[in-house]
């Protein structure tokens, strides 16, 4: 069963054209920044002794940097739910790690812990 494990990075009230209202919920999941790729021609030698000294560095530059921490977040679920609908999921709030689980064509979404 295929889970996702996000944060809640949003929770607002949205009223529809009509005048009902909804709570909306943005799930984001944090994933690691992907590293530097570097490509050289397969003969030269000297150019691929160099890529892997300074790869490695390049890596770390760019997860010390201070936008994140070497993880980007990824939306992975916006729910607008009515009233009654944001009782039955609970009480859940911006910063809460949820876990989001999809089996036979059902999308589940639980608070962690």
């Amino acid at each position: 069963m295929p889970t996702i494990r996000g944060v809640v990075v949003s929770k607002q009230l949205v009223y529809d054209p009509t005048g009902t209202r909804y709570i909306k919920i943005d799930i984001m999941e944090e994933r690691e920044i992907p590293g530097p790729i570097a490509t050289f021609p397969a003969h030269d030698e000297r150019a691929t002794h160099l890529a892997r000294e300074v790869v490695p560095i390049l890596t770390q530059i760019i997860k010390s940097l201070p936008f994140g921490g070497g993880k980007i977040p990824v939306p992975r679920l916006t729910a607008w739910l009515t009233d009654e609908e944001a009782e039955v999921l609970g009480d859940i709030d911006v910063g809460d790690t949820v876990v989001i689980s999809i089996e036979g064509g059902e999308v589940r979404v639980r608070r962690e812990g």
